[in-house]
């Protein structure tokens, strides 16, 4: 559909690849919170340092995508 419409393929890849990177804190932030929970996870639940670096992780993408938005509308 990309080819037929006469758009750059390369462009549309980064961009639906940062679209997508605006849903990965709804999936993470929940997982680890539901993941690190004893009463739902049971034996499986995570270790501290596994919580702890899923966090930092979460983090990191959700300031990664403000710097994206300053960029894209700030910065200009």
């Amino acid at each position: 559909m990309v080819i037929a419409l006469g758009l750059d393929p390369t462009r549309t890849l980064v961009l639906s690849q940062v679209l997508l990177s605006f849903g990965l804190p709804f999936a993470i932030i929940p997982l680890v919170m539901f993941t690190r929970r004893k009463d739902i996870m049971g034996v499986l639940v995570n270790r501290r340092i596994t919580t702890l670096r899923c966090r930092v992780f979460g983090c990191h993408t959700v300031l990664l995508n403000f710097y994206l938005l300053y960029q894209l509308f700030i910065e200009r």
